[in-house]
């Protein structure tokens, strides 16, 4: 069709600029974000349909009945016939509906928004466009980088990823490639790749096990089929590796990443997307190592081949722009690292949805290094104004509020609980508000209330929020993943501290089984639990061995350390002397349950096996 376009296109005689409409409904909240984006240039993704025939394109407009949420508009687009990169098509000679005068464009022509206004002669809503060729130089890079990445995945793959990675769905992700194992045959050629992204989804959300085995599935059938193409077993490789180094194998990855970089280098001895995605992640777990110097040169390196095959505004440009931070965050040069941090907020807000998960995970890097850089204020500052840019923008943006409200309360924790506990609060109400709740940022909502409590001594309190934290993850996550563990250490660290030995065991060994095997046992997380139980296990010996009534457990502040992982980044630390402490809202869980928790720990369900179909 499209080539069918650009014959009609080019048999045209039309010379100057003329105008054409479209009628139809959309909801407020797409008319809201035209409204917010005049001036901007926008794509249209599909073939796009449009009259000269002002009143028929009225009749389309005012065709359905308006609720309260819909709203008519009409389109008036301006059309440059002058224009070489904008192709459309007078395709009214073909339709039974001559009288339309029907003119269509052709797959991501460019418009500008002019204006967005209420006509009150037609009772509508007016936009208007005109075509433009502004930024064809950017979509033109744009498509060949997604031709370069559908060199690893046919098209119907390749959508499971853009949900993945472009719109930060993970769960329709999800259920896409779940669907497409359903509904392909075990020797369809894709096969592989609907387990590689299986495999990403779980990665997403820090299952790593059910990550590995999804990967490593790929793997193996990629292997066993004859004529694999090599990126595929490099993609599956460098996939793998990503576990490893999560996992905390670093050794093990970096062999890994340095196979798969091997075999690319062989096929692709030109700049390569997933080339440059290996070196940058060979530099990412560098950093891990302390290698930093020898990260940032390949962070370095990527950075370049990244810049010169891809747009100038893509997400993986700034995802590496955030790892060079990550280097002088390391390094202690924090001005550096927010210099970087906040090109690579810069660049995804310009690039990604409104609500895409990795627009608060930069802003979560921010704040961290202020408060680092011991810049309190300019934090709270930074947050405070995209709080309201947030809070202005249409759709279901609660999710993102809800991590930004969180952020605040990390910025102030230390010095005003009751403050901290209301920003904790408002982000619980947004999050309650979504029309999709986003379970797992509630969870964590919960247990950094519960890790805000332990650091101000309220250890009864702190526990009903972490326990109702670890309701949450076993309803909604595997019941070895990470956030899982860390909870219950959170757990034991507040039965420590109130002399509850026994409940304190058991949700240390909670932690430290899911840390084992995760990690392995040499790894620090399960070493510092270890601490933890050895010392709880020697205090329970001595009270039976002594004669003399148990003393109270005095905690030092080693005793009193969290470690930190996953995105709960702060510790139990004592709080400063200038802490103020008002009457708290407490927590909506049924009291009953609450002390039957505490006296008898919640039993984890047992964990199947991962089966892969």
């Amino acid at each position: 069709m499209c080539a069918e376009i650009e014959q009609e296109h080019f048999k045209l005689k039309t010379n100057g600029v003329f105008k054409t409409f479209r009628g139809q409904q959309i909801s407020v909240e797409e008319l809201d974000r035209w409204k917010n984006n005049i001036g901007t240039i926008i794509s249209i993704n599909s073939f796009f349909s449009t009259s000269c025939n002002i009143e028929t394109s009225l009749k389309f407009a005012r065709s359905c009945m308006i609720s309260n949420d819909m709203r008519s508009i009409l389109l008036e687009v301006e059309i440059d016939s002058s224009l070489e990169n904008v192709i459309w098509a007078d395709i009214s000679h073909r339709g039974h509906f001559k009288h339309e005068q029907e003119i269509i464009f052709n797959l991501n022509s460019l418009f500008k928004i002019v204006s967005v206004n209420f006509d009150s002669t037609f009772q509508l809503w007016k936009i208007q466009l005109k075509t433009t060729d502004e930024g064809t130089d950017n979509v033109e890079q744009y498509l060949s980088c997604i031709k370069q990445q559908m060199e690893y995945s046919s098209p119907i793959v390749y959508f499971g990823w853009l949900l993945l990675n472009e719109l930060g769905q993970v769960n329709q992700a999800e259920k896409y490639f779940q669907m497409l194992l359903r509904s392909l045959p075990s020797d369809h050629p894709d096969i592989p790749s609907v387990y590689n992204g299986i495999g990403r989804v779980y990665s997403e959300r820090n299952e790593l096990d059910l990550a590995l085995a999804n990967y490593e599935m790929a793997y193996k059938l990629w292997r066993e089929r004859l004529h694999s193409n090599p990126s595929h077993i490099a993609r599956s490789l460098h996939n793998i590796a990503n576990i490893m180094r999560d996992k905390g194998d670093f050794d093990q990855a970096l062999n890994k990443y340095r196979e798969a970089l091997t075999i690319e280098e062989e096929n692709h001895p030109d700049d390569n997307l997933q080339k440059a995605i290996i070196i940058q992640n060979i530099g990412n777990t560098l950093i891990e190592k302390g290698d930093l110097d020898t990260a940032l040169d390949c962070l370095s390196r990527a950075l370049d081949m990244l810049e010169h095959i891809l747009p100038e505004q893509h997400p993986k440009i700034s995802t590496c722009l955030g790892d060079i931070g990550s280097v002088y965050e390391k390094k202690n040069d924090f001005e550096k690292a927010l210099d970087y941090y906040h090109k690579e907020l810069d660049m995804d807000e310009r690039c990604l949805p409104s609500d895409h998960p990795h627009l608060s995970r930069d802003l979560k890097k921010i704040v961290i290094t202020y408060k680092k850089y011991e810049k309190v204020d300019q934090a709270l500052e930074f947050c405070c104004q995209k709080l309201d840019l947030q809070r202005t923008i249409p759709g279901n943006n609660h999710s993102r509020i809800a991590k930004t409200l969180m952020n605040m309360a990390t910025i102030i924790e230390e010095k005003s609980l009751n403050k901290a506990v209301r920003y904790y609060q408002e982000a619980l109400s947004y999050l309650q508000k979504s029309t999709q709740i986003d379970h797992r940022t509630m969870a964590e909502c919960l247990a950094a209330m519960g890790r805000l409590y332990g650091m101000h001594k309220s250890f009864d309190i702190a526990l009903q929020y972490l326990l109702e934290a670890l309701h949450l993850h076993h309803i909604f996550l595997s019941c070895n993943h990470l956030d899982v563990a860390y909870v219950n250490q959170l757990i034991g660290i507040c039965y420590q501290n109130t002399n509850n030995k026994s409940n304190a065991l058991h949700y240390f060994n909670e932690s430290l089984s899911i840390y084992r095997a995760t990690y392995g046992v040499d790894h620090e997380y399960v070493k510092l639990v270890e601490s933890d139980v050895a010392k709880l296990n020697g205090e329970q010996q001595e009270c039976i061995n002594s004669t003399a009534p148990a003393e109270e457990i005095v905690h030092d502040e080693q005793s009193i350390t969290i470690i930190v992982h996953s995105d709960l980044r702060e510790s139990f630390i004592e709080p400063s002397s200038s802490t103020t402490v008002d009457s708290i809202t407490m927590p909506s869980v049924d009291q009953k349950e609450m002390n039957d928790e505490i006296e008898t720990p919640r039993k984890s369900k047992n964990c199947p096996k991962c089966e892969i179909l």
